[in-house]
Formats: structure tokens, C-alpha cells, sequence
């Protein structure tokens, strides 16, 4: 529980934007001339998580060295799995919504800590005007950068994720074979692990489970391991991994920092 109070907390220090705000006024004299935009609510822990990296990773002394942001929060956005596997289009007017939201609350650019989404990134950038950070691309460039003698990537995401094959197909482009766990380890381990976080459940639980499915892949070979789902890192005990670990939701964060200070024109 502190872990999670500790993401949490950090919210306090935000501009924080719910269906019923007004938006921000840009005529304003004091408005931010950039300002970090986040999509979040899939889930709202991991929502909290991502702003808590932000916060860590950015080269601050003090409060006001700390990057202007926004969060629109919408847990009520349908759920990703469920649309990809039934070719459902319900959710596009929901994510689309958000990224408006943003856009006219005055954001620069969106990040959003859910790998699954991303499915729609087409759509939610075809939306709006400023960038879509794509959390997928970003990582499997990290991954090929920074772990330039793997071969091997083991991947542990939701079952949407793996369906979309959207790892699969960034890490593949760049020379990478990727493996997932079997099927039975996914569902028993890594789904379980996920739907637990997802309810507050025994933090100690979801480590043992995360950590039996990253074994697994780490006997099938992998060199490096991708934490493709923002729920993971909330439990993934890194310290416990033989091997390299890359966590999709701290590099959406450093990716976000990098945007804020991106020189523009």
C-alpha cells in the first residue's frame, strides 16, 4: 500500500482535469507555454504511476522547476481487450473525447500509460493537432539502444496486447525476436497478476506470479525483458530478473520529458 500512496500523493502537485472542469483558460498571462498532457484511468493506479515517474525523473531542485501537466482521468473508457477481440469500434468516440479534452486544456503533446490503447493510436491522433506520444515505438527503440547485443526480448503484457502484436511487430522491425510466456502461465500468472493489481489485491501474490512468468521466459532464452503493461511495474520486483529489465511506463515518462523540452520552431 505505500507504493501505491506514494503515486497517489503525488497527483496533489498536478493540474488535474475530470469531466466536469472547466479548461484552462489560455488567455491567461500566468499560462504554461507547454504543458504535458496525460490520458489516463486505464488503469487510474497506473494513471498515477506514470505522473510519479515524471515527477522522479525530471531534473528539478525545486517545485516550480516541475513540468506543467494534465490529467484527464477516464476509467469509464471501454475496456481495450475486450474491443480488439470482438473488432468492436465502441471505444474510438471515448479515447478520441480525451485527447480533445487535453488538447483544448491546453497540452502540448499526450502521453498515455495503457500499451493496450495504443492499438488506436491512428485514431486518437487523427483527433488532434499536437503529437500522440507512441509508448510503443519509444520502447522498442530504448530496447534496441540500450540492450544492443540482445536477440532475444521476452514480453510480458496483457492478452490485448499480445493479440495486437504491436511489440511483436516493433521489436521484429528492429532485428528482435520476441517470445511470451505459454499460454497457461499467461492466463495463471501474468492475467492474474494484472486483474489483481487492477483490484487492490496482495502485492506480495502478484510478484510471486510476475516473477514465475518472467522465469519462464528467461529459461526459453529471452535477453532482455519488456514490461508491456502499465499494471506490471506496479508489482514487478526488478531486483528478482536475471536479466535486463525495460519498463514501458518509465519510458513514456522520459519520452514525455524529453517532448517538454523539445526545441519547437
Amino acid at each position: 500500500m505505500k507504493k501505491k500512496s506514494l503515486c497517489i500523493g503525488a497527483l496533489s502537485a498536478v493540474v488535474l482535469l475530470t469531466a466536469g472542469c472547466r479548461h484552462f483558460d489560455q488567455s491567461q498571462n500566468v499560462a504554461p507555454k507547454r504543458m504535458v498532457g496525460i490520458f489516463g484511468g486505464m488503469g487510474p493506479e497506473a494513471t498515477a504511476n506514470l505522473y510519479a515517474e515524471i515527477v522522479r525523473l525530471t531534473p528539478a531542485k525545486k517545485d516550480q522547476e516541475h513540468l506543467p501537466t494534465l490529467i484527464y482521468s477516464r476509467p469509464q473508457v471501454p475496456d481495450r481487450s475486450t474491443c480488439i477481440a470482438s473488432g468492436s469500434r465502441e471505444i474510438v468516440p471515448y479515447i478520441q473525447e480525451a485527447v480533445r479534452r487535453l488538447e483544448r486544456g491546453g497540452a502540448s503533446f499526450i502521453a498515455i500509460p495503457c500499451n493496450t490503447v495504443h492499438y488506436y493510436h491512428a485514431d486518437m491522433q487523427r483527433a488532434v493537432r499536437i503529437p500522440v506520444l507512441n509508448m510503443i515505438t519509444e520502447t522498442a527503440d530504448t530496447v534496441a539502444r540500450e540492450h544492443p547485443k540482445a536477440r532475444t526480448i521476452g514480453l510480458l503484457a496483457s492478452n490485448g496486447t499480445l493479440k495486437t502484436r504491436l511489440y511483436e511487430d516493433a521489436l521484429q522491425s528492429r532485428g528482435l525476436r520476441v517470445i511470451a510466456p505459454a499460454q497457461e502461465i499467461q492466463q495463471s500468472c501474468v492475467m492474474d497478476a494484472i486483474y489483481s493489481i487492477k483490484s487492490a489485491g496482495d502485492k506480495q501474490e502478484q510478484a510471486r506470479l510476475l516473477a514465475k512468468a518472467a522465469d519462464e521466459l528467461i529459461a526459453q532464452g529471452a535477453d532482455v525483458l519488456v514490461l508491456g503493461c502499465t499494471e506490471i511495474p506496479l508489482a514487478f520486483d526488478k531486483s528478482r530478473s536475471r536479466v535486463p529489465v525495460v519498463n514501458a511506463t518509465e519510458v513514456l515518462a522520459k519520452t514525455a520529458i524529453r517532448e517538454f523540452y523539445k526545441k519547437t520552431p
